[in-house]
Formats: structure tokens, C-alpha cells, sequence
């Protein structure tokens, strides 16, 4: 029995620069990882099984089960897997926990089931089940560019800063997010906007990026957190009393969860604990960023992103 984390990832910027002839969106964004966790039980089996802690994602509702059924259907793999996710990530939060789960357990069932599938192989098979799930393969802190899948590694400063993730307890379907965003801009299939949006940095921001990297990266700047606070007001509730105490907050992804970057533990659970005493957090978490995947000096890493010659 293996027991893998799934880790959360936060955004620390997002712009939309296009949509695709089929209806992509493209990206320039960034992300890393976060010490909040989905925790999966995976054991060998003839057959495969996915449970969850959460009863409505059982089965073929799970990410899990359809990239694991399509990858054992792509590659001919007899065996199965046993697999149950022990969820502690809020669903529709903007926080990846989905597509973490699903990248964990191919992981899993890449060294499991002998596959010897590169990171660029396992990246490509798993993209149209969500453009998220490849930077959680990839390992590290990340650029991302196109659909999400142009993935270059971010440095980040070894000493990170503790952090506070809250979600309101109401979450946003993603599509439907991007839905009201291409409506807000009149963004059409074909259409690039190379700048983005360009939502203007607030002032408390500026310094977090060198803080974080030492780079100019765009950090808190966030283009569908318009939409998304019309769309859930508790969410945009949420995040001004987060910027009342640290100025240093933005919403990740397409929401609904918001981070806020803080000086010390002591900070963050106090911002945590006041939150959730006037109702306006049904979940948080109190930690810190990570630069890389727990799983990323494991035995289930993957080989280099790079295909091998003449493949």
C-alpha cells in the first residue's frame, strides 16, 4: 500500500492572452505548490477501483479513475490498481485538487504498472483530461504558457513565506468562469490579446515578487478575479477582510480560494483564526509555498521531460 500526497497549487499570477480555435484559453501564468494536501491510498489489484472520501466523487465521477481507465485501456496494462482519496483540498477552489489527485495517481500507476513513460509522454496523455494536471507532473514551481501545457521551471528564494489559504465554503464551476470572462471581453475563438487584460498591480503587491524570486513577475495580478467576485460575493467578501490585515492577498485560479502571504506562523494563524470566527472562511489552511512536488525525489519522479533520442 502506497499512501502519496496530492499537493494544492496557488497561482501567483494569471493573465488570459487568447482563446484557441477550439475554444482554449491561452495563458501566461505561474504557479507553485502548497503544503495542503490530498492524500491517496493506492495498492496493487486485478481490477481497478476508485473510492473517495467525499461518496459523490466514487468511481467514474473521479478524475482519477477516467486518466487511470484511459491509461490502462492506451497501453494495454492488464493490471489494476486499488485507489482511495482522502480529500482535504475544497473542491472548485482554484487550487488544482483534482487534477492533483489525477497526477499523483499517474505517477503511481506509471512506476506500478512499468510504463516508463517520460514526463513530456505522461504530460501529452494527460492534458485533455485537464491543463492542469501537467504541472503537477512537472515537479516544480512553473511558468506556464499556451493551454498550460509550456511548461519552464521558476526559481524561487529558499526561505518562503508562510502563507494563509481560505476558501468561503462556495466554489465556481472553472468553465463557467472563463465562460463570463470571454463575455465581459468580447474574446472570441481565434482572438489573441498578447498583453492580457493587464489588471493593474496594486501597490501592496509590488514587492512580493522579489520577495518570492527576485524577478518582475506579475505576482497577485489575477484576470478573472473581477468575474469571479461578482460571481461569488462571499468569495470577494472573503478576500477585502484578508486585505484589510495583509495587503499581500489575491484569489488563485478561477477561485474561489484566496492566499495571503505572511510574515510569520504566528501571523497567519491569526489571520486564520479571525476568518473563520466571523464566518467568512469555511476552510482555511495555515503553511507554507513549496518550490518543488513532495513526490518530485521520490522513486515515483519521472525521467526527463526531454524524449528520449529517436522516440
Amino acid at each position: 500500500m502506497f499512501k502519496l500526497p496530492a499537493p494544492a497549487k496557488i497561482n501567483l499570477h494569471l493573465r488570459i492572452t487568447g482563446l484557441t480555435e477550439q475554444g482554449y484559453h491561452l495563458l501566461d501564468t505561474s504557479f507553485v505548490y502548497v503544503d495542503a494536501c490530498d492524500t491517496l491510498h493506492i495498492d496493487t489489484a486485478s481490477d481497478l477501483h476508485v473510492s473517495c472520501s467525499d461518496a459523490s466523487l466514487n468511481g467514474e465521477h473521479n478524475l482519477v479513475f477516467r486518466v487511470l481507465q484511459a491509461l490502462r485501456s492506451e497501453y494495454n496494462v492488464a493490471q489494476g490498481l486499488h485507489v482511495y482519496v482522502e480529500k482535504y483540498l475544497p473542491a472548485q477552489a482554484g487550487l488544482g485538487g483534482g487534477s492533483s489527485d489525477a497526477a499523483t495517481a499517474l505517477l503511481a500507476a506509471n512506476r506500478l504498472w512499468g510504463l516508463h513513460l517520460t514526463g513530456s509522454e505522461l504530460a501529452a496523455f494527460a492534458t485533455p483530461f485537464g491543463a492542469d494536471i501537467p504541472c503537477f507532473l512537472f515537479g516544480r514551481a512553473s511558468m506556464a504558457a499556451g493551454i498550460g501545457e509550456r511548461l519552464t521551471a521558476l526559481s524561487l528564494h529558499h526561505d518562503l513565506p508562510h502563507i494563509v489559504l481560505a476558501h468561503p465554503g462556495v466554489g465556481l464551476s472553472t468553465k463557467e468562469v472563463f465562460t463570463r470572462f470571454d463575455n465581459a471581453h468580447g474574446l472570441l475563438p481565434g482572438q489573441l490579446t498578447p498583453q492580457g487584460v493587464k489588471a493593474n498591480m496594486r501597490a501592496g503587491l509590488k514587492g512580493s515578487a522579489e520577495r518570492l524570486c527576485g524577478t518582475q513577475l506579475p505576482v497577485g495580478e489575477n484576470d478573472l478575479e473581477a468575474v469571479s467576485a461578482l460571481m461569488c460575493p462571499d468569495m470577494a467578501q472573503m478576500l477585502t477582510a484578508m486585505r484589510r490585515e495583509q495587503e499581500t492577498s489575491w484569489m488563485s485560479g478561477s477561485g474561489t480560494a484566496c492566499v495571503a502571504l505572511c510574515e510569520s506562523s504566528t501571523q497567519s494563524e491569526k489571520l486564520a483564526e479571525r476568518l473563520a470566527a466571523e464566518q467568512l472562511a469555511a476552510w482555511t489552511h495555515t503553511g507554507k509555498l513549496l518550490d518543488c512536488h513532495p513526490l518530485t525525489h521520490s522513486d515515483m519522479r519521472l525521467a526527463d521531460w526531454k524524449r528520449p533520442t529517436g522516440a
